[in-house]
């Protein structure tokens, strides 16, 4: 008898395996099952991803995520993986991707991925976007259906910054200003920002506080809600970085939390008062013909 090569016998894993697997949008699926999905997939990832309803759904919203061209996929009834597609203009990104932990390893993220593709290519969209962490395996798998990197991200996550304000000796001045001032400051300063950190992305926060240093050269948005969560952050020289950094740091108890920064500026700054990333990742990008 004929022994098979590796790629046959891998052919028939995935025939096994995938039995009974069809793919759907997400269009008739309710906020609680989506929750339940993300948080069923997402066990034992890198760090904490569990979301309460609630935090769902301001997700969803903040990111303009289209449960009609979003992915599901399901073997027999149960959806075990899934991908989420937020639209800016003629642009996707994808907030979220990921199979269940019981079901990886059986070639299903491919098909999902494939899938996603598709319905994007159906309404048109130029780009898509995504992020991923330098270390997570998903990376190889968007390479090889044709993602590239296009720049690096810098995650800081609750971090310890007692003694960074102990240095900071001098608090420099910054002033409240409206959003539109800020954004046109922003543009000035050739800031190119992750998805996250649109402008249209940013206007969505139902409340904010927008400041500037004296120049005019840094700026950064916080939530007014209890959180007070640094949701944006950018200068255009480091004298504007230390500046801003140094006021915010000043404001905050205890905690820092900045994700997806680009490796800019402020980076740079953060890195001298002795804060660098907690996490890498990579900016994607795959254009679609």
């Amino acid at each position: 008898m004929k022994l098979k090569t590796n790629t046959e016998l891998w052919d028939i894993i995935l025939e096994i395996n995938i039995r009974n697997v069809h793919v759907e949008t997400l269009a008739n699926l309710n906020l609680q099952e989506i929750t339940e999905i993300w948080n069923r997939c997402w066990l034992g990832y890198y760090y904490n991803m569990s979301y309460s309803r609630e935090h769902m759904k301001v997700w969803l919203e903040l990111s303009r995520v289209s449960l009609e061209y979003s992915t599901a996929i399901y073997h027999d009834r149960r959806v075990v993986g899934f991908t989420l597609l937020a639209i800016d203009k003629n642009e996707g990104w994808i907030a979220g991707a990921c199979i269940d932990p019981a079901y990886r390893n059986n070639g299903l993220f491919k098909i999902l991925l494939g899938s996603q593709l598709n319905l994007a290519k159906s309404i048109f969209l130029k780009k898509i976007y995504l992020e991923v962490l330098e270390q997570n395996y998903a990376r190889k798998a968007y390479q090889a259906i044709g993602f590239v990197n296009t720049r690096q991200l810098n995650v800081y996550r609750t971090l310890n910054i007692k003694e960074c304000k102990n240095e900071i000796l001098r608090i420099p001045p910054v002033f409240s200003t409206t959003l539109d001032e800020y954004f046109i400051n922003r543009s000035h300063s050739f800031f190119s920002p992750a998805w996250q950190r649109r402008e249209r992305y940013l206007r969505r926060y139902s409340t904010y506080k927008a400041f500037l240093n004296d120049s005019e050269t840094a700026g950064a948005l916080l939530s007014c809600d209890k959180s007070g969560l640094l949701l944006d952050v950018w200068s255009s020289n480091l004298a504007g970085a230390k500046e801003i950094l140094s006021a915010i740091l000043h404001r905050t108890d205890s905690v820092l939390s900045l994700i997806n920064q680009p490796n800019d500026w402020i980076s740079t700054a953060l890195s001298l008062y002795g804060i660098n990333p907690t996490a890498n990742q990579y900016e994607m990008c795959l254009e679609l013909s």
